[in-house]
């Protein structure tokens, strides 16, 4: 396949422009995606404003990814059973396969780490390493998922990225177990994910906190699944979780509000022997004041996470295809290619009328 296409490049600190650039030649390990959709994600806004590796600009953006496979080597086709024309969800990890944590299987750690949209310059051939364009190129290690037709295009695109981290967070490093009561801190996107996966745990109790501008937000965790919401600027949290629970408190806290304060008050919010699962970014000059005395004698687990594996992505996908859940609903605002620059600024908080649950790029 030859010609050329259109990516929304990153050419400097809060500045898009749109480049033509060539369609690469596949050999038989690689594949083309043509681009579908494409989540806008906090990362990319920290991009654009300068606050994550600057030195990366020219960068071409996009790591939450759906699409088409254009056209696919004999080898990638026979590794990853699909075929052109069929339609995949990216994760936005590649694997090297080599070091230690591939072949361990926590491929999101690799010593040798690449990331569609985040790690790799525009000069970096063959140049379509980011999704804010129409076609992105797939390397040997990528991570690639089919999932139907029938599902709309704002549910599918957040397979990798969100449903699936909320999987990983809640089952496989929290493991909620049915019965439990499991508080989820923050009301965003990975919150909402959080509160599906804890009900297909089968918790019976699921709290999601949020702020009162929260209050679209929390209406939304509610037909996604969660019992309880709490406004934490109008009531106390400790307090309703208290009466909520009988004083037993939280069996897991999955924190993802991005809220140093939210951190700090987690240890107060869990039982004895309880475990608090950590995924919020806080910045790497931010300070968290945590007691520690009380992690010890309520004999805490907190986990620290980092992302989503494939096998919750499997899982995220026979979810979505489920259609169980409304996960389109989560997806309030949508740009065409073009408008990548306003798309980013609205997430990045720089539109005063928009307050976004998701963000996402049309073809």
């Amino acid at each position: 396949m030859k010609g050329k296409q259109t990516s929304m490049v990153l050419e400097e600190i809060g500045r898009f422009a749109a480049r033509e650039l060539d369609i690469p030649a596949i050999q038989p390990d690689e594949a083309l995606l043509r681009v579908e959709m494409t989540g806008v994600c906090r990362t990319d806004a920290s991009f654009y404003k300068g606050k994550t590796r600057p030195h990366l600009i020219p960068l071409i953006l996009g790591h939450e990814i759906l699409g088409h496979i254009a056209e696919i080597g004999k080898e990638a086709a026979r590794g990853y059973q699909v075929r052109e024309g069929d339609r995949v969800v990216v994760e936005s990890s590649i694997r090297c396969g080599r070091c230690p944590y591939c072949r361990q299987g926590n491929y999101q750690l690799c010593d040798n780490h690449r990331s569609y949209g985040t790690s790799m310059t525009l000069s970096t051939p063959p140049h379509l390493w980011g999704a804010y364009g129409e076609y992105l190129y797939l390397a040997p290690g990528s991570g690639l998922h089919p999932i139907s037709e029938s599902v709309p295009a704002e549910a599918a695109v957040l397979a990798c990225s969100v449903v699936a981290d909320g999987i990983q967070w809640v089952r496989d490093m929290g493991q909620a177990q049915p019965g439990q009561t499991v508080l989820i801190q923050g009301a965003g996107q990975q919150g909402l994910a959080a509160a599906v996966a804890a009900r297909e745990c089968g918790a019976e109790r699921i709290i999601v906190t949020g702020l009162t501008r929260d209050e679209r937000r929390l209406e939304l965790a509610r037909k996604l699944g969660a019992t309880h919401t709490i406004d934490i600027e109008q009531e106390k949290v400790e307090e309703r979780i208290r009466d909520l629970t009988r004083s037993a408190l939280a069996d897991l806290v999955v924190d993802v509000s991005g809220s140093p304060q939210a951190l700090a008050q987690a240890g107060s919010l869990v039982r004895k022997g309880g475990t608090i699962v950590v995924a919020s970014v806080m910045g790497e000059t931010t300070s968290v004041p945590i007691s520690t005395d009380q992690l010890v004698f309520k004999q805490i687990t907190v986990k620290y996470v980092y992302t989503s594996t494939a096998p919750a992505v499997r899982s995220a996908v026979q979810l979505i295809e489920s259609r169980k859940y409304p996960f389109e609903a989560m997806v309030t605002h949508k740009f065409s290619l073009g408008q990548a620059e306003q798309a980013v600024q609205t997430v990045a908080g720089q539109n005063p009328k928009a307050y976004p649950i998701k963000v996402v790029l049309t073809q």
